[in-house]
């Protein structure tokens, strides 16, 4: 379950569609012609080659949970204020606005948006098996769970013209609520994987099972967290990076 959803998740947060659709999307967002509009696409993905970078700086220093959640808040904020100037963009003749005032801070939503996609969901999602499967099993779950991302991003990536077509910028708000589902779904479902043995991960769903519940609070609030190893010894729970307050002193 935990993998299917992470990856169904993953798809939801509208990154197959900003990938594939990327200068459709500024279209909409300041009615540019097609060159504009590519070279701001080129940008984005510049800027998100860039951004993703601190994916592998943040993920054992601050857990594959938070930088989910982060990022789903994040996104669903961002889509939020892109539909509001997708909005005002599309109907600045009947406003009397100028087009390019709602685009700016709606290019400058997508960029963050894409840095937050690139952060907190676009690695993090394929470490979980790996760490939750036993060594037997790990190349099954892979490719389930590779097999699920195929299925999300091909079903979104399809429906994606379909909603450019009757919903115009109001794809940005299905987006948002398929982001804070995503969030919501991660805080009530997805326990903390990072920094623990393979068999304190498999307690996880011993504890559930005896519980008779998934929701990681009500299993152990200590799942919700990410068990962090400050000391010298070094061993299968020592993060990557030691978080920040560690490396300054």
């Amino acid at each position: 379950m935990l993998t299917v959803m992470c990856q169904i998740n993953q798809a939801l947060t509208g990154y197959g569609a900003v990938s594939v659709y990327g200068p459709q999307i500024f279209e909409l967002l300041g009615d540019f012609g097609t060159m504009t509009a590519e070279y701001l696409t080129m940008g984005n993905y510049i800027s998100y080659l860039l951004l993703m970078t601190f994916a592998w700086l943040l993920i054992d220093a601050l857990g594959r949970r938070v930088l989910m959640l982060w990022g789903s808040g994040t996104l669903t904020i961002c889509f939020l204020i892109m539909t509001l100037v997708g909005g005002l963009s599309y109907n600045s003749d009947k406003l009397s606005i100028p087009t390019l005032a709602p685009a700016i801070p709606g290019i400058i939503a997508l960029y963050i948006a894409t840095g937050a996609f690139g952060i907190g969901w676009l690695a993090t999602v394929w470490l979980i098996p790996t760490e939750i499967f036993p060594t037997t099993a790990r190349a099954q779950g892979t490719a389930v769970s590779v097999i699920v991302w195929g299925l999300a991003n091909f079903a979104i990536t399809l429906l994606t013209p379909i909603m450019f077509n009757n919903l115009a910028y109001w794809i940005f708000a299905v987006f948002a609520a398929t982001n804070l589902f995503a969030g919501v779904w991660t805080y009530f479902y997805l326990p903390e994987s990072g920094n623990r043995t393979f068999e304190e991960n498999q307690q996880f769903f011993d504890d559930a099972r005896e519980v008779g519940t998934w929701r990681v609070a009500k299993v152990h609030k200590e799942y919700k967290r990410m068990p962090y190893n400050g000391g010298l010894e070094e061993g299968e729970e020592t993060p990557l990076l030691r978080r920040v307050r560690d490396q300054l002193e």
